[in-house]
């Protein structure tokens, strides 16, 4: 009689743990994400904040991966302005992003300061038709905020997932971050996500994943 029941228990047992990576759940449902997600390049606008000398914002040669960053040092009365930007830009400098085109016509304590984009910049930049994007690390997973009972969907099985990622920054990234001040260090916060997973054979993938 013991075993008769043994057996069965055995295997059920095995048939949930081979069935185990398709269950939902917050431990499966983030591991698809770390597959999906966990690494993946984050590539960020960032607009450094420039005054013109006459105290008006700039708009044109400000954003990081734009092929010149241009800052003026001065204001009309000669007073240093944009102290901050020179701060970024010198990371970005020293890190072969950018280097410092020399001003034409002698040192003029006046000048702009104008620093154009190097090949190892362009690598890091992503054009967009909104400006440039500037890759500053790699997306990190947190925790999984909550999940919809999987349900069908035109023959799948899916479920709705919102779940916490946060920036993993580049050591460079973290100190033009850091630099920025409190705008720039909101772009170390985690922040919520959502994402449709779909069950498959092998477990949850991204949805977005199994149509390219």
């Amino acid at each position: 009689m013991k075993k008769t029941v043994f057996l069965p228990a055995a295997a059920l047992l095995l048939l949930a743990a081979c069935g185990s990576g398709n269950e939902a759940g917050e431990a499966n449902f983030k591991k698809a994400l770390e597959e999906s997600g966990g690494g993946r390049h984050v590539c960020l606008p960032l607009v450094l904040d420039v005054q013109t000398p006459d105290g008006q914002p700039a708009f044109r040669n400000v954003t990081v991966g734009e092929p010149l960053l241009q800052y003026a040092v001065r204001d009309v009365s000669g007073k240093r302005i944009n102290e901050t930007a020179a701060k970024q830009v010198e990371i970005l400098a020293k890190e072969g992003f950018y280097r410092k085109v020399k001003a034409q016509g002698g040192e003029d304590k006046n000048a702009p300061a104008v620093f154009e984009l190097t090949e190892k910049g362009a690598d890091q930049a992503r054009g967009t038709p909104r400006g440039p994007l500037f890759c500053v690390g790699k997306q990190k997973i947190g925790k999984i905020n909550w999940f919809t009972t999987p349900t069908p969907d035109n023959g799948f099985t899916v479920s709705e997932v919102s779940y916490q990622a946060e920036l993993d920054a580049e050591k460079w990234a973290d100190k033009l971050i850091k630099a920025g001040g409190k705008d720039w260090e909101s772009l170390l916060e985690p922040g919520n996500r959502s994402i449709t997973l779909v069950q498959t054979n092998k477990g949850w993938k991204d949805m977005r994943d199994l149509s390219r």
